[in-house]
């Protein structure tokens, strides 16, 4: 599954008010070539949705996000998520993925953190919030520590996930900067710039 969502270069965090929305969301996604999808626990009934979406969606990539403690990742998993994103450590969560085999992201900011989540077997860390940090953070991190593998999350856009990339991260995760492009029809072509700007950085 790592290797997955280094292939695919991006991961869309999906908040949504109920499932039809996030439904909504999904398809978009999917269509404009992103198969990386990051259903959160802030939509209402999330370990249902996962069920519906694994069920329908043999291309996705369904991980579940804002992992908080144990429980919410045990459920998640499985109902069938494929990876657990948390906006931070938590040793419990780390605990419960390694036991299920399934891969963890864990919110880091600092370089102490990000060397925790190594030390516990860890191999990716999302950054966050990365808008905090800026692209920079991640080459400076990189220079002491130069296996982890970083996916920044907050504050990635089209407009600067070249410097990203540039800096060294593995994938990126975006949320607001996709969903707030209008219409589902604005989010699939955002989805589709995304995609290609990631392919056209990598080439």
């Amino acid at each position: 599954m790592l290797s997955k969502l280094k292939k695919e270069g991006i991961v869309a965090v999906i908040r949504a008010k109920g499932h039809e929305e996030a439904l909504g969301y999904v398809n978009a996604c999917l269509n404009g070539g992103i198969k990386a999808l990051e259903l959160t626990y802030t939509i209402p009934n999330v370990v249902e949705l996962i069920k519906e979406v694994k069920k329908n969606y043999e291309d996705a990539l369904v991980g579940i996000g804002s992992v908080l403690n144990g429980k919410m990742a045990k459920d998640a998993i499985e109902a069938g998520a494929e990876y657990v994103v948390s906006p931070g450590f938590s040793d419990e969560v780390s605990d419960i993925c390694k036991e299920l085999g399934v891969i963890y992201l864990p919110g880091c900011m600092t370089v102490t953190e990000i060397m925790y989540a190594l030390e516990k077997g860890n191999k990716m860390v999302k950054l966050f919030p990365g808008d905090v940090f800026g692209a920079k953070y991640v080459k400076a991190v990189k220079a002491p520590i130069p296996h982890v593998e970083i996916m920044p999350t907050g504050g990635v856009s089209i407009d600067n996930i070249d410097e990203w990339f540039k800096m060294g991260v593995s994938c990126v995760g975006v949320g607001s900067s996709l969903f707030n492009a209008g219409s589902l029809k604005d989010i699939e072509n955002l989805a589709k710039e995304f995609v290609n700007k990631i392919e056209k950085i990598r080439s």
